[in-house]
């Protein structure tokens, strides 16, 4: 027990608690958060938005639109409306037309299809057979 001297003196029994310390005051810097040492700039969330927005298909076929028709108004400005129209929009509507002649003749048989569509849904019968038609048809899609 010569160890009981030495416990005495320091005013340490070994049975003796230690007094509570509150945490933070005892070590301050492990308790408060540290501060960034530079500013961390974040791009708001509108701007995001608007990032995203000026991106999409849709405002890409705006810029394309706009392009065109202020090529269009540049043609008409250096050309004149009437060479304009004999050179530029004459040739084009030539080559559209054909192709519209022929993607109308077809679709013939779709639009034949889509009229007695529309023609059976006229009448009460019509449509509800119609709406079982369309049931079955979404019923087979989710079924596979």
């Amino acid at each position: 027990m010569h160890y009981g001297i030495f416990f005495l003196k320091l005013n340490l029994s070994p049975r003796a608690t230690l007094p509570k310390r509150d945490l933070q005051k005892a070590n301050p810097m492990a308790t408060r958060a540290r501060r960034a040492s530079h500013a961390v700039s974040h791009p708001s969330t509108r701007s995001k938005r608007i990032s995203r927005a000026a991106a999409s298909p849709a405002a890409m076929a705006v810029y394309i639109a706009m392009a065109t028709a202020g090529l269009a108004a540049l043609a008409i400005g250096i050309f004149g409306p009437r060479r304009f129209q004999e050179e530029i929009v004459a040739p084009i509507r030539t080559g559209m037309s054909d192709q519209a002649e022929r993607l109308w003749r077809e679709a013939r048989p779709l639009r034949r299809q889509i009229g007695g569509l529309i023609g059976r849904a006229a009448d009460e019968g019509g449509r509800e057979k119609l709406v079982r038609s369309f049931q079955s048809w979404i019923g087979h899609f989710r079924a596979t």
